[in-house]
């Protein structure tokens, strides 16, 4: 009989309570479990977000080979749990098998091993089935990139315990990245070269999923423009009807016919990483964009009826205290439908994070706090506490009553456009999505500040200057501190 095999996808720390708004599961474990399942092994899939509980000892002493797979923030999480996994199967006089994998063990992978049996580097789907029945039983396994990216089979959520919780599907349809950002892991995880299933694969498997949205989880959906437009081209003589969304670069609106077909497929929402209204900072990242690239990319989509999900990151060394205030005010300027502000974060494995270690800029490696929310090293235009207000300052502006009442009146306003002039076609109910979420993001930002106020506290201390009040978003006067 075969050995039950048991996937864990750890929960965050605490600490983020934004990750606990929208659960997208990793692919990988699907993946592997999915391989696994097809071999004739019993598979299970425990996430904990999806859970929205830890496991229980009952779950973790059912597994034969216990199969972790941790981003660098959940790491800690993961390390707990394979220690709690092999002590409760050796009371229960039953051997245990560990194997982690994921971005930070395969960055990490000497620091990782002492707490697991085996450690995963890069794609595992080649070595999983050699790893399950004893052929490679090496601590350290480096995985093989896989050229043909169809051989891999359509994950099967079902082993995916409380699937049913899943509203989001996530599909990968490449892997590799041609750009070379300096903050970035993908090119040390996936290579540069840019490798692609076929259309037909893409298309076997998002008409498997029924019902929700479908979420294209490359690192840039639209890479490629002509395999981009041959997808939709696709989607849309089968009659696709599906609503989804996609991450792309601002390049993506250089050619206006590609968005407007996105829009036609059911693209609905673009998540594109900004990443910075400064010129400097921009070169630092090499993200090959200008502002006028930004600018003209939410244009675009908003002309398509494409809401814009821009992302952020604030902290690099060319950013002075006024980064605040004018990203603040760029992205309600250009009617932003959703955004995230992240503080540059050196995950292990980028370019970021050798500098900063080198230079000895870290503040600890407490890896629960790599999250994009907290601030893990010593800016150079400011304190760490600083930085950590600005991001505050930046999300209380956007998601705010205030704004969301605008927000309101705008899309009321274009739809009676639409109504009365027939302006604005795309217009409809999800036209106000943005107001909500401007509504419930002040009150997870209200929860972060209440959950955080000890780490803003360290952050205070570390501070060598008085704390910098921006526009009233000082911790001592919020209703969640003292």
């Amino acid at each position: 009989m075969n050995k039950k095999v048991v996937f864990i996808e750890p929960a965050g720390a605490p600490s983020n309570v934004f990750a606990k708004f929208m659960t997208i599961p990793l692919l990988g474990p699907v993946y592997l479990g999915t391989i696994a399942k097809q071999a004739g092994y019993p598979v299970i899939i425990l996430n904990e977000n999806i859970l929205k509980r830890h496991v229980t000892e009952e779950e973790l002493l059912e597994a034969d080979v216990l199969c972790v797979s941790c981003i660098t923030a959940t790491f800690n999480r993961g390390r707990e749990i394979a220690r709690q996994y092999r002590t409760i199967r050796k009371n229960n006089n039953l051997k245990s098998k560990t194997l982690i994998g994921g971005i930070h063990a395969s960055m990490l992978p000497l620091e990782t091993r002492d707490d697991f049996d085996q450690v995963i580097c890069g794609e595992a789907e080649t070595e999983f089935l050699d790893i399950l029945n004893g052929k490679n039983n090496d601590s350290v396994i480096k995985g093989r990139k896989i050229e043909d990216l169809d051989s891999i089979p359509i994950p099967d959520f079902s082993i995916v315990k409380n699937s049913s919780r899943i509203h989001v599907w996530p599909v990968m349809t490449s892997r590799g990245c041609p750009h070379d950002c300096n903050f970035c892991s993908v090119t040390q995880m996936f290579g540069k070269g840019f490798r692609t299933q076929s259309t037909e694969r893409v298309l076997d498997e998002i008409f498997n999923y029924e019902r929700d949205w479908i979420f294209f989880v490359d690192d840039n959906f639209s890479a490629i423009p002509s395999r981009t437009h041959k997808l939709l081209d696709q989607m849309l003589k089968y009659r696709f009807k599906r609503n989804w969304t996609a991450q792309v670069r601002v390049d993506a609106a250089h050619d206006p016919k590609l968005v407007t077909k996105m829009y036609n497929a059911g693209c609905r929402i673009v998540f594109i990483g900004f990443e910075s209204i400064n010129p400097g900072s921009l070169k630092v990242m090499r993200k090959n964009q200008e502002i006028n690239d930004i600018t003209n990319a939410i244009n675009i989509f908003h002309k398509s009826g494409i809401q814009v999900h821009g992302m952020f990151m604030l902290g690099n060394d060319p950013d002075s205290r006024q980064i605040f205030k004018a990203t603040s005010k760029f992205s309600k300027k250009q009617h932003l439908d959703f955004v995230q502000y992240s503080i540059l974060t050196p995950l292990p494995g980028t370019e970021v994070f050798h500098n900063f270690v080198k230079s000895g800029r870290l503040l600890h490696k407490n890896w629960s706090l790599y999250d994009g929310l907290h601030v893990v090293f010593k800016p150079k235009q400011m304190s760490p506490v600083e930085l950590q207000k600005g991001m505050i300052y930046c999300f209380s502006s956007f998601y705010s009553y205030l704004h969301a009442a605008k927000n309101f009146m705008r899309a009321l306003f274009l739809s009676l456009l639409h109504s009365f002039k027939h302006f604005y076609p795309h217009l409809d109910s999800q036209s106000f999505y943005p107001v909500l979420m401007k509504i419930i993001g002040k009150s997870i930002i209200r929860n972060w500040l209440k959950t955080n106020k000890p780490y803003l506290d360290y952050l205070q201390k570390l501070s060598d200057v008085a704390a910098y009040d921006l526009k009233g978003i000082n911790i001592k006067n919020t209703k969640t501190g003292k």
